[in-house]
């Protein structure tokens, strides 16, 4: 019997800030976080990270993740204002 993932809740319940809309997409403090699927090419699951810039118009990519801790702590560095380094 196949489970439905919306009974079961969530995993992200935890983390303050972070927002499940959807099967995979999170939304966590104006940024964009979409999951992608496995494949044959790439054996893990990615974490797309995207923003919208201020207008709205255009949609900003800043990077992928192999783990979604990881891309939340990018995200965190980002508002911090120091990129992409440690």
């Amino acid at each position: 019997m196949r489970k439905r993932y919306l009974e079961h809740g969530s995993s992200v319940g935890n983390i303050s800030g972070l927002i499940h809309v959807r099967k995979n997409t999170y939304v966590y403090y104006g940024f964009t976080i979409r999951k992608s699927s496995r494949n044959a090419f790439n054996r893990s699951n990615s974490y797309l990270i995207n923003k919208r810039d201020v207008n709205g118009c255009i949609d900003n990519y800043y990077g992928r993740d192999f783990a979604l801790s990881e891309a939340l702590r990018t995200i965190e560095r980002l508002n911090d204002g120091k990129g992409y380094e440690n």
